[in-house]
């Protein structure tokens, strides 16, 4: 019982780790994500206009998504753990509750990116 427990201590704090550092990710991606979307609609002029629609729209995109899911869904598992409701339900239940999520807005981001963007002259 004690490696056990030790062992969930360890995953714990891995996880702890890994909210934090997605967290901190989460910042440069989100300056990404502004300074890309202000060049697509022209106020900054150090890249191109076709650059910046690639990385807001696909690059920099996927990265923030996946990087928000896991944030956010690690948030909410220590919440819920702060709360006692834990248990290997409620970590399946969010994981697939993430990846749910970010497969949904990767999913649409690069759908409505190949169907209204991909093909756009003048970029």
């Amino acid at each position: 019982m004690i490696v056990r427990s030790n062992s969930k201590k360890n995953i714990n704090r891995f996880l702890v780790k890994v909210n934090r550092y997605s967290g901190y990710i989460l910042i440069p991606l989100t300056v990404g994500l502004l300074v890309s979307g202000y060049r697509m609609v022209g106020y900054f002029n150090f890249f191109s206009r076709g650059l910046a629609d690639l990385l807001h729209r696909i690059f920099i995109h996927t990265a923030f998504v996946l990087t928000f899911s896991i944030h956010t869904f690690l948030s909410l598992r220590h919440v819920l753990m702060r709360r006692n409701i834990k248990g290997v339900l409620v970590d399946i239940l969010l994981i697939i509750a993430g990846v749910g999520f970010a497969g949904y807005f990767i999913f649409l981001g690069l759908t409505i990116y190949m169907r209204f963007g991909a093909a756009r002259p003048g970029f």
